[in-house]
């Protein structure tokens, strides 16, 4: 398998999409878009960690792509589960970063057409900028040797490793960078023209990503909640639901 294929693909595809989907998270956010919001912010994560996977040589579309063809599709526990498998990438993430993904899952994926009660938290935008920033920390190729060199270099993956998960970054999460040449949008964005309407939209309210260490912010948030009429079904007594499933799924 050629590792600089997987790279492309998890750099220009992956990665890129998902920060387009990250910075799309947050305008829908701030328009008080919540399936919207929830469907984007979904969207980045998933792309987040499947390019992770292909940066590391593994399957960003079969769980066990030598023993069956279940794909992952949104499911983001799997995927966050094939991650913390991969010993040497030491992938930290804190619990409560973990319960908004599964959060995410759920209402961003699986409810995307409003299938069931769908909510938000009016804390919802840096939940997802927290778990965005620690994720995308490992979203790039982690070399084990220099370019053009056959062997690995003992010690050299780990270094990088040990960057990445260096404590000291959470203090100032606007100061860490991806790797030389792993640059993406967002680090693009942020030193683009403060005018420019994608930057705005990242930079918004964001304590990780900017130029400056922001300790707080001042911002409208909101939060909502929505159920479909197959849950309230006593204001509907008359209704055949098992008729209503051929034409919607319920």
């Amino acid at each position: 398998m050629d590792q600089i294929i997987l790279n492309t693909f998890a750099r220009n595809i992956f990665r890129k999409q998902a920060d387009c989907d990250y910075i799309a998270a947050r305008s829908n956010y701030r328009t008080r878009l919540r399936q919207q919001f929830l469907w984007s912010a979904q969207q980045a994560i998933e792309k987040y960690l499947k390019a992770i996977l292909l940066f590391n040589g593994r399957s960003a579309r079969y769980i066990l792509p030598d023993v069956s063809e279940k794909e992952f599709i949104h499911n983001l526990d799997t995927l966050l589960v094939e991650i913390q498998k991969i010993s040497h990438l030491k992938f930290e993430i804190e619990p409560d970063d973990q319960k908004f993904l599964s959060y995410l899952s759920h209402q961003g994926g699986k409810n995307r057409y409003l299938s069931t009660s769908a909510y938000n938290t009016s804390d919802a935008i840096h939940r997802l900028d927290r778990l965005v920033w620690h994720i995308r920390r490992y979203c790039q190729y982690i070399p084990d040797r220099g370019i053009g060199f056959h062997e690995a270099v003992p010690g050299m993956r780990e270094a990088f490793v040990s960057s990445i998960n260096d404590p000291s970054w959470k203090k100032l999460p606007h100061s860490f960078t991806l790797f030389a040449g792993e640059a993406g949008d967002l680090e693009r964005l942020i030193k683009s023209d403060p005018k420019d309407p994608a930057r705005l939209a990242l930079l918004w309210a964001n304590l990780f990503y900017g130029k400056k260490k922001r300790l707080h912010v001042i911002y409208d948030s909101f939060s909502s909640t929505e159920i479909p009429p197959n849950e309230n079904m006593h204001d509907y007594p008359n209704v055949d639901w098992k008729v209503l499933e051929k034409f919607v799924k319920l």
